[in-house]
């Protein structure tokens, strides 16, 4: 029987405090259940070679994008793997989104290589592996990602330390839409840090992120819908003062409300990429997925509060 290993990872979202993270202020990051990445790794015959299968790469392993390279060459190494791999990885999570799809990829390939040895697996390895892959991508992640998708429920994240908090246990619905803007992320990030330098209007706005992730950090521990709404919404108009949202997210915020959205604010690091909206139940959330994909978003997914 071919020797085969198997392992899955879900996504995860920024719920407020992006860009005043950055600053030492706290923020909230939750799982992305329904974004997913599946890694397989199967041993070949002799006569082939290491090869990887994904939306981003397909071909042999020695010219394999080098972040990808890495994590299996090291694992190829590490467990003296003999035999040719072939590691396929499916996913619906866009890369460069804000959505964690490099963490997840890295934890789901993770579970499939202690899989494949069949070896136990602790939370501890688990992160520890998967931060490892995500030095190789990102250089100085700040662990958030791997935390969420590994613990699989939000997690509060204040100058490296993490807490987990409770489910969200709310009985409402998330829209998740991908703008299909690539933003950057470190370029948004260097723009906030020069506005809050030269004027005290911005550092008050970072100040107030802060401070709105105490009040969602409540909103979760009481189950409250209209609260965490709120926190949206005052959200998006400091990051809108920060000069981190985008004409599309704008545009795509003002039809959700008109099909009934509760609240939305942009997530990560904005310009682009990623947006979440609230909708009281489903039908209202699949109103908004609708209008957002007729006004050209990419991706869209509906995201139950309540598990």
């Amino acid at each position: 029987m071919t020797q085969r290993g198997i392992g899955e990872a879900n996504g995860k979202v920024i719920l407020i405090g992006e860009h005043a993270v950055t600053f030492g202020q706290p923020a909230i990051a939750i799982p992305f259940t329904t974004g997913r990445v599946k890694a397989s790794i199967t041993a070949l015959d002799e006569d082939h070679v290491s090869s990887i299968t994904s939306d981003v790469y397909e071909g042999d392993l020695d010219y394999a994008p080098e972040h990808i390279k890495a994590v299996v060459t090291r694992f190829i190494e590490k467990y003296h793997i003999d035999n040719p791999i072939h590691v396929v990885f499916e996913t619906n999570l866009p890369p460069s989104r804000g959505l964690g799809s490099s963490a997840a990829m890295a934890v789901a390939f993770v579970r499939a290589s202690y899989d494949y040895l069949e070896r136990p697996l602790s939370d501890e390895q688990l992160i520890e592996e998967a931060n490892w892959a995500e030095r190789i991508a990102h250089g100085k992640p700040s662990g958030i990602d791997t935390q969420t998708i590994v613990s699989n429920q939000p997690v509060w994240f204040k100058q490296g330390k993490v807490e987990r908090l409770k489910p969200l246990d709310i009985h409402a619905y998330m829209v998740v839409i991908d703008t299909g803007i690539k933003g950057s992320t470190k370029q948004a990030v260097e723009d906030v840090h020069r506005l809050c330098e030269s004027d005290a209007h911005y550092m008050a706005c970072v100040e107030r992120l802060g401070e709105l992730t105490y009040q969602a950090s409540e909103a979760i521990e009481q189950h409250d819908f209209r609260k965490l709404a709120n926190v949206f919404n005052e959200g998006q108009k400091h990051l809108r003062e920060l000069t981190v949202s985008h004409d599309k997210i704008e545009m795509l915020l003002e039809a959700s409300h008109q099909h009934g959205a509760t609240a939305g604010k942009l997530t990560g690091g904005g310009r682009g990429g990623s947006m979440i909206v609230l909708a009281e139940d489903k039908e209202t959330a699949q109103k908004i997925t609708e209008s957002a994909e007729h006004l050209g978003a990419h991706h869209t997914w509906i995201e139950y509060l309540g598990g």
